[in-house]
C-alpha cells in the first residue's frame, strides 16, 4: 500500500510536467471537418462580401480612358556620342537613358503646361462663371495641375511607342487633352531637334581642345621624368629588374661565404688545440688539410724509423760516440721538420679564414647597397606609374571625344541635307465608351477572393484554437494507445427522453443501432488487444467529468454479457456514483459494505435487467475513497469478485479530478481511457495517460466517445460500413 500511495503521490507531482505544454500542430483532416461544419459561415462572408462590392461599385462616379500614342525612334544627335549604335539597331545604355528622359518629359510641368496654353484647355476645364474675376496666369496653373493629375505616360513594352493616357469623368475631354498632349510634343520635339546637334558639335569641340592640352601636357610630364632619372635607355621595370637580380645573387654568395666562414671557424679552432700537442700524436694533420697530408705522413714514417735505428744504436754505443751524436740530430731535424710542417698547415688555415672574412664583408656592402639601391626606386615608380595612369586616362578620353566629335559633325551634314525628325504621332484617342472605372467584375472577383481567404483563415484560426478531441487520431496521438474503438453520438429523436437511463441502457433495448454495433466491434477490439494476456479486471475512467465513461461502461458490459460472460459493473466513484440509478439498483449496500466486512456478497451484488450482468454498487460514500481502495481488503475483494465473474469492469472518477483511477490501474489487469469528441482536450487526455503510466499501469487503449454520424471521418465510414436497417451481426 506504501508503494501504491508513493506512486500516486509522483503522480500528482507530475501534474507541473513541461512536457504537458500542448504541442503546436495542424492535422489537415480536422481543419476539412471544421470547414465542412463551418461552411454556411464562409459562403455568408463571401456574400456579404459581393454584396458591398457590387454597392460599393454602383456608388461610384464612372471615369474614363482615353489613349493617343506616339511614336519615337533614337535621336541622331546624341550628346553621348552612341549614335552610330543606334542606328544600326543596337540597344544601348545610352537609348535605355534617353527613352526613360523622353518619358519624363512627356509627363513633365513644363510640357503639360505648354499643352494647357497652345490647346486653351483653361476654357475646357473651367466653366465661364470659375473663370469670372480671377487671373489667366492663375487658371493656367490650377488647370495644369489638373490636367497632370489626369495624365499618365506608359511604357510597357519598351518598343519606343509611347502612350499618352487620361482619364476623366468627361469622355469627351479625355479624348482632346490625350490627341493635344502629343500634338505640343511633336512640335516640341522638331524645335528641339534643330539646335540641339549644333549645340553638341560646339560642346564636343570645346571639350576636344582642352583634352588635346591636357593630353600634351601629360606626355610631356612623362617624358620629363623618365629623362631627369635616366629612364629613356633602360626603362624603369628593367632597372628594377636588375636591381632585384643583383639583391638575390650577391645574397646568395653572401650565404655561402657565411657558411664557409662557419666551417673555417671551427677547423681554426681545433686546430690551434691540437698545436699544443705533440706534433706526432696531434691530429693537426687531419684537421687542417684532410686527406693531402702525404709529406708530414712521409716525415712521420721516416722519423720512427730513424728513432727505432737510434734506440739499437743507443744499446751499442755510449753517448759520446760519433755515430749517436749523428743518429740523435737526425732525429731531432726530422722532429723539428714535422713540427715546421704543422705550424704551416695552421698558418694555411689561417690565411683562408682572413680571405673568408674578407669576401663577406665585400658581399655584405654589395647586398646593402643594392637594397638602397632598391628603396631609392620605389619613390620613383610611384611617381612614373602616376604620370603614366594619368597619361592613359587623357588619352582615352582624347579618342573618345575625337569619336564623338566626328560622329556629332556627321549628324550636322545629314540635318543640314534632310529634313529629319524622330517623333511621329501613331494612333489618335478616340472617346471611350465604357468606363476603366469602377470595374464590377474585377471588384466582385477581388471581393470573392479576398472573403474566401478571410473565411477560411477564420476556420484554421478556430481549428488552432481548438485543442479537444476531434478526430480517432488525435485520441490515439495523446494517449500514445491504441484505438479500440468509437461510439456515435445520440440525438434525443432517438433516445426517446433526455433521461441518462434511456442513454446508458440503449444498446440493450436497441440491440441493432449503430451504436450497438459499434459497442460490438468494441467488445471484439479490447477481447483481441488481449488475447496474449489476461484480462478479468477492466478500469474504465476519463480525464474530466461528463465525458460518457459510465455510459461506455454500461455498453461494455451489456455487450459482454449478450456473448454469454458472467460480467460485474463495479461503481468505484465514491464521490459522485451513478451507475446504480443508470441501472435500477439501490446504492444502500455496495463495495464500501464488502470492504469493511459487513455484508456478504450475495446482499451486495444486483442483478439487472439485462442477462448475465451484474452491478456492485459503491455503497455508502465513506470520506476517504482513495485511502479505501488501498487497502489490502479492497485488494481481496477484488480478488475473490474474480473468482465468481468472466469480467469485471470497474467505474472510476475521472483522472484529472482525483487519483481513484490510477490506485486502481496497480490492482487490476489494465485501464481503458474515455474520451469525448469536441469536449476532452487533447493535453488533459495525454496528462492522463501519463498518470496511468507513471505508476506502471497498463493502458488497453482508447474510446471516442460521442463521435457525430455526419463527420465523415476516415475511421467511422471506413471501419463501419452499414445503415440502420443493416441486420445485426452475430453473437461473439
Amino acid at each position: 500500500m506504501t508503494n501504491v500511495r508513493d506512486s500516486v503521490e509522483n503522480t500528482e507531482i507530475s501534474d507541473s510536467d513541461p512536457e504537458d505544454a500542448p504541442a503546436l500542430g495542424f492535422d489537415v483532416q480536422r481543419y476539412l471537418d471544421t470547414l465542412r461544419k463551418y461552411v454556411w459561415a464562409v459562403l455568408a462572408i463571401m456574400a456579404l462580401a459581393i454584396v458591398a462590392a457590387v454597392v460599393y461599385t454602383n456608388r461610384q462616379l464612372p471615369i474614363y480612358q482615353a489613349q493617343a500614342s506616339v511614336q519615337i525612334e533614337p535621336r541622331i544627335p546624341d550628346l553621348l556620342g552612341v549614335g552610330q549604335e543606334i542606328l544600326s539597331g543596337v540597344a544601348t545604355a545610352g537609348t535605355t537613358d534617353y527613352y526613360k528622359q523622353q518619358k519624363q518629359v512627356l509627363g513633365s510641368h513644363r510640357l503639360v503646361r505648354q499643352t494647357v496654353e497652345t490647346h486653351r484647355l483653361h476654357h475646357l476645364l473651367f466653366s465661364e462663371e470659375q473663370r469670372k474675376g480671377r487671373k489667366v496666369e492663375d487658371l493656367i496653373l490650377e488647370a495644369t495641375a489638373i490636367v497632370r493629375g489626369m495624365l499618365v505616360i506608359r511604357y510597357p513594352d519598351q518598343d519606343r511607342i509611347f502612350y499618352v493616357v487620361v482619364l476623366s469623368t468627361d469622355r469627351d475631354l479625355a479624348a482632346q487633352i490625350a490627341n493635344a498632349h502629343v500634338s505640343t510634343y511633336v512640335d516640341y520635339a522638331k524645335g528641339l531637334l534643330s539646335t540641339d546637334t549644333k549645340q553638341a558639335s560646339n560642346a564636343l569641340s570645346t571639350e576636344f581642345d582642352v583634352v588635346e592640352s591636357k593630353l600634351r601636357e601629360a606626355e610631356s610630364a612623362l617624358y620629363g621624368y623618365q629623362k631627369d632619372n635616366d629612364l629613356l635607355a633602360v626603362t624603369l621595370e628593367e632597372r628594377q629588374n636588375i636591381v632585384s637580380s643583383g639583391i638575390t645573387t650577391y645574397t646568395n654568395k653572401l650565404n655561402e661565404t657565411r657558411a664557409k666562414r662557419i666551417e673555417l671557424t671551427s677547423r681554426l679552432d681545433r686546430m690551434r688545440k691540437a698545436a699544443n700537442e705533440d706534433v706526432l700524436t696531434s691530429p693537426i694533420m687531419l684537421i687542417g688539410e684532410g686527406k693531402d697530408n702525404s709529406s708530414f705522413d712521409e716525415l712521420r714514417a721516416q722519423y720512427y724509423s730513424e728513432r727505432n735505428k737510434f734506440i739499437e744504436l743507443e744499446k751499442e754505443v755510449g753517448p759520446k760516440n760519433p755515430q749517436y751524436q749523428m743518429a740523435k740530430a737526425k732525429i731531432d731535424d726530422i722532429y723539428s721538420a714535422l713540427q715546421a710542417e704543422a705550424k704551416r698547415v695552421l698558418g694555411g688555415l689561417e690565411e683562408q679564414y682572413q680571405a673568408v672574412l674578407a669576401t663577406e664583408a665585400a658581399l655584405k656592402n654589395e647586398v646593402e647597397k643594392a637594397t638602397q639601391e632598391s628603396l631609392a626606386l620605389g619613390p620613383k615608380v610611384v611617381s612614373y606609374n602616376e604620370l603614366l595612369r594619368r597619361k592613359k586616362s587623357t588619352e582615352d578620353r582624347y579618342n573618345i571625344l575625337r569619336s564623338r566629335l566626328s560622329t556629332s559633325e556627321l549628324t550636322d551634314r545629314m540635318n543640314r541635307t534632310i529634313d529629319s525628325t524622330n517623333v511621329r504621332p501613331l494612333d489618335t484617342a478616340l472617346v471611350p465608351t465604357v468606363p476603366v472605372y469602377p470595374n464590377l467584375k474585377k471588384n466582385v472577383v477581388a471581393a470573392s477572393v479576398l472573403s474566401l481567404f478571410l473565411g477560411l483563415g477564420l476556420v484554421l484560426l478556430v481549428v488552432l484554437l481548438d485543442r479537444s478531441i476531434k478526430s480517432t487520431a488525435d485520441a490515439t496521438q495523446a494517449t500514445g494507445a491504441p484505438l479500440l474503438g468509437i461510439i456515435p453520438m445520440l440525438e434525443e429523436s432517438e433516445l426517446g427522453g433526455t433521461s441518462d437511463g434511456n442513454r446508458d441502457l440503449y444498446v440493450h433495448r436497441n440491440p441493432g443501432s449503430r451504436v450497438a454495433e459499434c459497442c460490438r466491434s468494441l467488445r471484439t477490439n479490447i477481447m483481441f488487444s488481449a488475447a496474449d494476456r489476461p484480462l478479468k479486471t477492466i478500469v474504465v475512467s476519463s480525464a474530466n467529468p461528463r465525458e460518457g465513461k459510465t455510459t461506455t461502461v454500461i455498453y461494455l458490459g451489456t455487450t459482454m454479457a449478450q456473448s454469454g460472460q458472467r460480467v460485474l459493473l463495479i461503481d468505484t466513484d465514491m464521490r459522485r456514483p451513478r451507475l446504480h440509478a443508470s441501472t435500477g439498483v439501490s446504492r444502500k449496500t455496495g463495495l464500501t459494505n464488502l470492504i469493511v466486512g459487513d455484508h456478504s456478497y450475495e446482499d451486495v451484488i444486483k442483478s439487472t435487467e439485462i442477462p448475465n450482468l451484474f452491478v456492485l454498487p459503491c455503497g455508502p460514500l465513506p470520506p476517504n475513497p482513495a485511502e479505501i481502495l488501498m487497502t489490502q481488503r479492497f485488494q481481496a475483494v477484488l480478488a475473490e469478485l474474480a473468482t465468481r465473474f468472466d469480467r469485471i469492469i470497474l467505474d472510476s472518477p475521472p483522472l484529472q479530478v482525483v487519483t481513484d483511477a490510477v490506485v486502481l490501474s496497480k490492482h487490476t489487469d489494465g485501464v481503458i481511457l474515455v474520451a469525448k469528441a469536441g469536449k476532452t482536450l487533447r493535453e488533459d487526455l495525454r496528462r492522463s495517460a501519463r498518470h496511468i503510466r507513471n505508476v506502471n499501469g497498463t493502458i488497453f487503449g482508447t474510446i471516442l466517445n460521442a463521435i457525430e454520424p455526419d463527420k465523415r471521418s476516415g475511421y467511422y465510414y471506413s471501419y463501419y460500413g452499414y445503415s440502420e436497417k443493416s441486420p445485426e451481426p452475430a453473437e461473439l
